[in-house]
C-alpha cells in the first residue's frame, strides 16, 4: 500500500512539472500563434516582480502586438523551460523579447531595461527567421532584392541548392529592399542599395557574416562561405555589429 502510495506521489509530481512547463510555454505559443511579442518577466521568487512587471507592461502599451507573461526561475516546476532559455545562470530579474515565431530576441536585466529597449528589440519577420536560424545554429543566406530585379528567383534557387548540400542545415531568408516593414532589418544590413541585381549576404551558423554574392552565382560557393569560420568580428542581424553587413 505504501509503496503504491509513493508511486501515485510521484506520478502527481510529474504530471503537476509537465502541466506547469506546458502551461507557459502553451501561453508563449498561444500569443505566437496570434502574431504576438512576449515580454517575459523572469524573477526568483517573484523578487521584484511587480516593478519589473510594470517596465514589461509600459512596452505592451506602446506595442499592442504583445503580451506580458511571467516565470519564476526558482520554482522547479519551471526547470525545463529555465532550460530551454538558458535561464540557469543569469542575473534576476530580466526581462525576455521573445519574437513571434518563438525566438528570444533579446533580453536585459532590470536595471537596464525600459519599455524602449524592449520594442526597439522586437525583429522584424524576415530578421526573426534569420534568428531563428541561428538559435538552431544554422547558417543564413540573406536574399537581398527589388521586385524590379527578374534575377532573384534564379538567386533563390540557388540558395535551396546549397541548403541541399548542406543536407537542409541552411535557411533563406527573402528580404524586399521596397518591403517598408522591413527597414529597420534593412539598415543593420546596410546592402548596397545602387545595386541593380539581387545579392546574398551569407552568414554561418554563429551569426557571422561571411561573405556577399551579387547574381549570378553558385550554390558551391554559397555552401563554402556558409561553413567558414570566422575568428572575431562579424555582424550579424540581430544587431552585434552597427556596421552592417552589405558593404564589405
Amino acid at each position: 500500500m505504501k509503496k503504491s502510495l509513493g508511486i501515485i506521489i510521484v506520478a502527481v509530481f510529474v504530471l503537476l512539472t509537465q502541466s506547469s512547463f506546458g502551461q507557459l510555454s502553451s501561453d508563449i505559443e498561444k500569443q505566437n500563434k496570434k502574431g504576438n511579442t512576449v515580454f517575459l518577466v523572469v524573477t526568483d521568487g517573484g523578487t521584484d516582480l511587480a516593478s519589473t512587471k510594470e517596465i514589461a507592461l509600459k512596452a505592451k502599451k506602446s506595442y499592442p502586438k504583445s503580451e506580458v507573461l511571467t516565470l519564476d526561475r526558482s520554482d522547479k516546476t519551471n526547470a525545463e523551460i529555465v532550460k530551454k532559455y538558458s535561464l540557469a545562470g543569469s542575473q534576476t530579474p530580466l526581462i525576455l523579447v521573445v519574437a513571434s515565431n518563438g525566438v528570444v530576441s533579446g533580453g536585459y536585466l532590470k536595471s537596464q531595461a525600459t519599455a524602449e529597449n524592449l520594442i526597439a528589440s522586437i525583429p522584424t519577420k524576415r530578421q526573426a527567421e534569420a534568428l531563428l536560424g541561428f538559435s538552431q545554429n544554422k547558417p543564413v543566406f540573406v536574399v537581398v532584392s527589388k521586385k524590379s530585379m527578374k534575377d532573384k528567383t534564379t538567386a533563390i534557387e540557388e540558395c535551396k541548392k546549397a541548403c541541399t548540400a548542406l543536407k537542409g542545415n541552411a535557411v533563406v531568408v527573402d528580404v524586399n529592399l521596397d518591403d517598408k516593414s522591413e527597414a529597420s532589418f534593412i539598415k543593420l544590413l546596410n546592402p548596397d542599395l545602387t545595386a541593380t541585381k539581387t545579392n546574398v549576404l551569407v552568414f554561418n551558423g554563429k551569426g557571422q557574416f561571411s561573405s556577399k554574392y551579387e547574381s549570378p552565382f553558385e550554390s558551391a560557393s554559397l555552401a563554402a562561405s556558409a561553413t567558414k569560420v570566422i575568428k572575431s568580428g562579424g555582424c550579424c542581424p540581430g544587431g552585434s555589429n552597427s556596421g552592417g553587413c552589405g558593404k564589405k
